[in-house]
């Protein structure tokens, strides 16, 4: 059974129990819901359908899909009335890799069979707004954990969906570090922010955000300088993977035991990019 979580007066966070918890989140209003990213299996994200059909007697009028990534986006085609959002770049990621992606997971997994990609038209670059039921949503690019992610801010109750921008550990193998340390501080200067919907995991309530995100830059900030140090030290896989993420302030348990995986990514993709680099340099 899907968790599901109202999170506000007119917002609900729904977590995969599936993959890596991740987080879709509805926006209700008299004019209709708003959908913020979908789940990675079609039978969770039809438990969103039913609840938006069944119990708000309602309808998703715009699914805002953060980032190009499978987990995100794959339960936007139960939803075929709905206008699809996103970032400019995430259209192209989608056509690029997470359709080839889908149709290679099509064979190893019988419940993505009848699963098809849909895609962003209405596409934003640096900032938008949506305004529907006498609400206005702020959507806002936050590059890091990918190129294309996009943040949504709910206003009117204090209430941020930061996608991956902000996870139980920060994530940028498939982005860039730097990108990924200007977005969490733009998230730190959001007038009125109260709570914050985790693209994966539980949500951040009033009062943590800011001791959250702190925490997030001191972890990018180790990550960098343990790569810095094995480099300068013409160090290989060993030393590099000798910092845990018990060394930075996260157990091992979180996101049901992904965070090793995700943590060994972060450093060997710094390492990788570093090296190459100072290699350039030095030609």
């Amino acid at each position: 059974m899907l968790l599901r979580e109202r999170v506000s007066d007119h917002a609900y966070i729904f977590r995969s129990n599936l993959y890596a918890q991740v987080n879709a989140g509805l926006i209700t209003t008299n004019d209709g819901c708003v959908l913020v990213d979908t789940l990675p299996f079609p039978q969770e994200t039809a438990e969103i359908q039913r609840f938006v059909r069944e119990r708000l007697h309602s309808e998703v009028r715009y699914i805002i899909l953060t980032h190009s990534h499978a987990d995100h986006v794959y339960g936007a085609f139960l939803f075929p009335r709905a206008e699809v959002v996103g970032h400019l770049l995430s259209r192209e990621l989608m056509i690029k890799h997470t359709r080839p992606a889908l149709t290679e997971a099509r064979k190893k997994n019988a419940v993505l069979a009848n699963v098809f990609l849909r895609l962003p038209t209405l596409l934003t670059e640096d900032e938008a707004a949506i305004r529907i039921g006498g609400t206005t949503l702020n959507l806002r690019h936050s590059p890091g954990h990918s190129p294309d992610v996009l943040t949504v801010y709910f206003k009117d109750e204090k209430l941020l969906f930061a996608s991956d921008t902000i996870m139980p550990i920060p994530f940028f193998a498939n982005g860039n570090i730097d990108d990924l340390r200007r977005s969490l501080r733009a998230i730190l200067e959001i007038p009125r922010l109260e709570d914050v919907v985790q693209g994966h995991g539980p949500v951040l309530l009033r009062g943590e955000v800011k001791d959250v995100l702190a925490e997030q830059l001191d972890y990018l900030n180790q990550v960098e300088a343990h790569v810095e140090q094995v480099l300068a030290n013409h160090g290989g896989k060993a030393e590099l993977n000798a910092l845990s993420t018990e060394d930075c302030g996260i157990p091992p348990t979180v996101l049901d035991g992904l965070v090793l995986k995700l943590h060994l990514a972060n450093m060997a993709t710094l390492y990788a990019k570093r090296r190459k680099q100072l290699q350039k340099a030095a030609a």
